[in-house]
This record gives C-alpha cells, structure tokens and sequence, in this order.
C-alpha cells in the first residue's frame, strides 16, 4: 500500500472520529442540560402542588364533634377549623387511602391538633369500628360542667347521670369523696359503648384512684400531715389559680404556709364556687359574694373549703402532693392573659405585687 495513502486514510479516520466525538459531547450536554432542566421543573411543580400536611404525631387532645348530615367534605372542613389537621387538600388527598371513608360517621371523636390527615382520618374510622364512643372531660370542671360535658358527648341525657351521681357505690365513688363526686371524676380521654352513665362514671373514678396511686396521696398527706381528703381539696384550688405549671407547686406551699399559720385562704376561686359563678368570671369578687356564708368560701371561714372546687388532673395532684420549699404567704396574677404570677413571703410585700397587678389592668381595660 501507498504510504502516504496509508496516512491520508488515517487522517479521515482522525477526522471523523474528532467529528463523531463532538455530536456525542454535544448529546450528553444536550441531554443532561434536559435532564437537569426537567428535574428543576419537576420540582418547582412539585412544590406548587404540594399539600399542606402536618408530619404528626399531634399535640393537644381536643374533643371534636361531627353533627348529623355531615358529608366527607364537611368533615374534612370540621378538622382543619380545630387545627386537627393543617389543611382540607390534605384530607382530599389521605381520603383516597380509605375506601371506607363514608362510613365516617357523626359523633364525638377524641382526636389531636396538628395530626397528619390520614392518621386523623385512621383514628375516626377505628373509633366507629370499635362501636365506642370516646369522650374527653378537662381539667378544671366543675361537677355540672362535667356531666352536661359527659351528656353531649356520650348521648345520655344529663338527668340519668344526675338521678345516678349520688349513688356512689354504684361507680367506686372514692371514700375520700364523702359522697360528693365534686374533685373525684378525674379528667381524661375515655371511651364507652352502651346508655349505662355508670359505664362513664367507672371509668372516671377508676381513674382516679389509679392517678392518687401513682402520686402516693396518701404517703405524702402523711408527710405534709394533712389528710389525702385535703390534697384533693388543694389541687382543686391550684387547677382553679394557676395557669403556668411551674407556679403550681409554690402555690401548693403558700397555701399551706397559711394554713399552718392559722390565716384564712381568702381565695376569689373559691368565692366564684360558693357562689355559683362561672369559671373565670372576673379577676375579682364583690363584697357582698366575699361574705357569703357558704361553707366554701374561704373569706368567711378559715382553713379550706369543705370540699373540692373542681376536678383537678394530675400536674395539680402532684403539686399539692410536692409542695417547694418556700416561705411565701401571697401570690397574685399580675399579667391574666400570660399568667405571670408574683410571690411574697409578708402583706408588704405583696401589696406592691398588688400593685402591678392594678397597673396591668388600668392598662388593660375590659381584662379585669
């Protein structure tokens, strides 16, 4: 072969391959541009039709009812109004998961705030397979509020729980109650089947006695010297007074600091119990409701009331089971919408925690 066509032939071959080389480089930077520029697209449309959902697994308990005639849509409205769930595309989007959702049905559901959609939606359905009917009663109630609470929730009219109430042995009413349940239906979540109120009732007082168990009421009554009777009594009055938890067990103290030194309670709390006023109804009390001469009125009588003066949840059976060290004889709220609370060991000091207390309101108007 011809030298020198032996290296125009290898030359073409150089060529060409330089060529094919260049369309191929020019394919991968074209395709991966595409790729790359596909993937950014893909997701921006993703972000845009991403659904708010909470990641769970839920915060606060929160008693939810769904009325009769509710659709799906509805249902899924109800939650997202109660922050149950974050938003009603997410519900649309778990419902497909369930192709039971219309059995769905109306009643009163224990649920959480802040639940992913399809755990909210899961824990409906198993509360309607299960056929029971869960009911949550907060911490703070006052025995009527908790049987028109117990009534709208388990569709057994209140008169039946009233006409039962004061048969105590019929639901392990505690001994420590004197048959008054006033402080001894604890609050929680609980669920029943069935029109039987002492099926709701069991429940409640099991529960407490459970609870003053885990909190050694009486070990502790023994330790302060005071009877398991009066730790329910102080707890009341704490879940009544205190806002913020780390309040509750100084509270506890001051209470006993003037027990101890023979000095009334002088509690507004439980001038509102004695008489009859609403939870919360104002900072303050009048004189003519400080001299009522109810029993439960601790401007009137020394030591305390004569019972509990609501249902007082555990944080408020520990506190007055743990009491802190302290010599503090006053507490007054000084701010009412954080529940900044002031302590003073002497009236001086306290007068000046008064004070504050009157500043807040002069300006806050309409707050006190």
């Amino acid at each position: 072969m011809d030298p020198e066509h032996e290296r125009r032939n290898w030359s073409e071959v150089a060529r060409h391959a330089k060529s094919a080389f260049a369309v191929i480089l020019s394919l991968v930077i074209l395709v991966g541009g595409g790729l790359f520029a596909y993937n950014k697209v893909s997701s921006a449309v993703t972000s845009a039709f991403a659904v708010e959902d909470y990641p769970g697994p839920g915060d606060k308990e929160v008693s939810i009812e769904i009325p009769q005639g509710s659709t799906v849509d509805e249902i899924g409205s109800i939650l997202k109004d109660h922050d149950v769930i974050a938003s009603t595309d997410a519900f649309d989007k778990a419902k497909t998961s369930f192709p039971n959702i219309n059995q769905l049905q109306a009643g009163i559901y224990a649920l959480k705030t802040k639940m992913p959609a399809r755990d909210a939606i899961q824990a409906m359905l198993d509360a309607g397979v299960k056929g029971g009917r869960k009911f949550l009663i907060r911490e703070g109630l006052r025995i009527g509020e908790q049987v028109t609470e117990l009534s709208r929730q388990t569709a057994i009219p209140e008169d039946k729980y009233r006409e039962v109430l004061p048969k105590g042995a019929e639901y392990g009413l505690s001994p420590l109650a004197n048959g008054n349940p006033e402080g001894f239906l604890f609050p929680d979540t609980y669920e029943m089947s069935g029109n039987d109120p002492r099926a709701a009732l069991k429940q409640m007082t099991a529960n407490f006695n459970r609870k003053a168990g885990e909190v050694q009421l009486e070990a502790k009554a023994a330790q302060l010297k005071r009877n398991p009777r009066d730790l329910v009594i102080v707890a009341s009055i704490i879940e009544a007074e205190v806002r913020r938890p780390e309040d509750r067990a100084k509270v506890a103290r001051v209470l006993y600091n003037r027990l101890d030194s023979g000095m009334k309670l002088q509690l507004d709390t439980t001038v509102e119990y004695a008489n009859n006023k609403p939870r919360g109804a104002g900072a303050t009390t009048s004189d003519a409701e400080r001299a009522n001469p109810s029993p439960y009125n601790t401007y009137v009588h020394a030591g305390l009331p004569a019972g509990p003066i609501g249902a007082p949840g555990k944080q408020a059976l520990e506190a007055a089971a743990n009491p802190v060290p302290g010599n503090w004889k006053f507490f007054v709220a000084v701010n009412l919408d954080t529940g900044e609370t002031l302590f003073a060991d002497d009236f001086n000091g306290h007068q000046a925690n008064v004070k504050k207390f009157q500043e807040w309101c002069q300006a806050n108007p309409g707050k006190c």
